[in-house]
């Protein structure tokens, strides 16, 4: 993996392949970027110790993921074979890139400005972007700071909790004790993630214990991940910074993602969104091929529209 040194002095690795139009891909939670989009295998040990630890805490857990053979090869692969240029940072506090404890260190969008510094120092004339969870979060920042080299966007794994004050609804089945202050919005569920990390101690009963497994299984700072919710994940966005939104944005998830099955809200506020359809839950998402079909075809679209066609050599 390269590096480079962002806009606060953070020292950020990425991986860069292929010579097509250029992608960003930025990651999700408790993974870093190539575990996200590469291959499943890369993946699948943490998700069996997440699996382990989940039937420990909670007395049981979701299904390990099982993506069809073709889509395992991931996101990354799928985007080098139709001709894109794939780039995947480790955002800051993840995988190789430097991992500040403050939370200082993750506020006023500074890993969207992470994200517009990488695409300078590439010296890249236009990019489309794609967030997968706590990385959709950073994509819809990245497009409220406007780099005009941004194109397009995807914005996965991700709910109307986006929105500032929307109130989150969780399955009856999951374990949300009733001390969670009520209305549950995305900045009262992080505080309870950010809390439960400082204090490193599992809380029976209480699903957002999953945010210290998510360290644990990973080897991860809990210190870093409670820094990271609190100055990532609580940081909503008001529905007139969202109406700002002036490139095409597509809303993908998959129909088993029950947090985030939620997106008129996203729908009606940016006036640019339309969804998206694949299969998988949160977990599987990002391996299966409908997902991989979705995004490849939306990026394209605008590649076309762009002047760009697929040499042979691609």
């Amino acid at each position: 993996m390269d590096t480079f040194t962002s806009f606060d002095g953070i020292r950020i690795a990425y991986h860069d392949e292929g010579k097509g139009p250029a992608v960003i891909l930025l990651h999700g939670g408790y993974v870093d970027g190539l575990g996200q989009f590469g291959e499943f295998d890369r993946i699948l040990p943490v998700l069996e110790k997440r699996q382990e630890m989940f039937k420990e805490v909670f007395g049981g857990a979701p299904p390990l993921p099982n993506p069809p053979v073709e889509g395992r090869d991931g996101l990354v692969r799928a985007l080098l074979a139709a001709g894109g240029r794939a780039i995947v940072p480790d955002m800051s506090g993840f995988g190789a890139s430097d991992k500040p404890r403050e939370k200082a260190a993750y506020e006023n969008s500074a890993m969207a400005r992470d994200a517009a510094a990488l695409i300078e120092h590439l010296d890249l004339d236009a990019a489309d972007v794609i967030g997968f969870s706590m990385g959709a979060v950073i994509a819809a920042r990245l497009l409220l700071l406007r780099p005009p080299q941004v194109k397009s966007a995807v914005l996965a794994g991700i709910g109307d909790y986006l929105i500032e004050e929307t109130v989150m609804e969780f399955p009856k089945s999951w374990p949300i004790p009733d001390s969670v202050p009520r209305p549950i919005t995305a900045r009262v569920w992080a505080e309870e993630g950010a809390k439960i990390l400082e204090k490193g101690e599992m809380v029976p009963g209480h699903l957002a214990s999953a945010n210290l497994i998510g360290a644990r299984i990973t080897g991860a700072d809990p210190k870093v991940m409670a820094a990271v919710i609190r100055g990532v994940i609580m940081d909503t966005l008001p529905e007139e910074r969202l109406e700002t939104v002036n490139v095409p944005v597509l809303i993908l998830n998959g129909k088993a993602d029950a947090a985030n099955q939620k997106i008129a809200g996203l729908l009606n506020t940016i006036p640019t969104a339309r969804a998206g359809e694949c299969e998988g839950d949160h977990s599987s998402t990002p391996y299966e091929p409908t997902f991989h079909r979705a995004v490849v075809q939306f990026f394209e679209e605008h590649w076309r529209l762009r002047g760009w066609t697929r040499s042979p050599q691609n």
